[in-house]
């Protein structure tokens, strides 16, 4: 009989593959669509997704400063003797917030409660972002009538070349914050 070989703790962290397992609380049809449309496994549009997510979120202390596992700060588990009523206002708060019901304990106990994301946040985003496609055309179909303006030099269109400058002013400053506002939006997504 051969003895066994050992097993080099290295070869043993290679062969072992991370999971995770995440509860799509209904969208896996969408999920499962999507894969299908680019031709590839749900596993494998997820992979893209969170990666695209963990590179684009860059954090500074203060939008890290989260307690979890990954954070550095040691997790412990706590089991809660609660009511029934109370396991179920917290399992569906928790749920509604899009957060673990252990953060969202944890985020009651430092005074920052989750708060749940409107129903009608992505709707949101997405009207907001077209009105803004909008206004941005409008600037572009005013800024191309001052340029024609410009070209004729009868001085009666000055009051209409003064206050059309000043509507495409403020369609300017109104897309500046709107961007900022789309920009801010669209982060709060992932991070709730």
């Amino acid at each position: 009989m051969r003895a066994a070989k050992p097993i080099d703790a290295v070869q043993t962290a290679a062969a072992m593959r991370d999971r995770v397992t995440v509860d799509l609380r209904g969208i896996r049809p969408q999920l499962q669509a999507q894969a299908a449309k680019r031709q590839m496994t749900a596993a494998a549009l997820v992979r893209r997704a969170v990666t695209a997510m963990l590179d684009d979120a860059p954090c500074d202390a203060g939008e890290c400063g989260s307690i979890d596992s990954t954070s550095g700060i040691p997790v412990v588990k706590v089991t809660l003797r609660l009511p029934v009523a109370h396991a179920v206002l917290l399992a569906s708060r928790a749920r509604v917030a899009d957060v673990s019901q252990g953060m969202y304990v944890a985020r009651l106990i430092d005074g920052t409660p989750a708060q749940p994301r409107a129903r009608d946040h992505t709707q949101a985003v997405v009207a907001l972002m077209g009105s803004t496609d909008r206004l941005a055309v409008l600037s572009a179909d005013l800024n191309a009538f001052m340029r024609l303006l410009g070209r004729t030099p009868r001085s009666e269109l000055e009051p209409y070349r003064a206050s059309i400058r000043s509507l495409a002013n403020d369609v300017r400053a109104h897309l500046a914050s709107a961007a900022t506002l789309v920009a801010a939006l669209r982060a709060t997504r992932g991070r709730q």
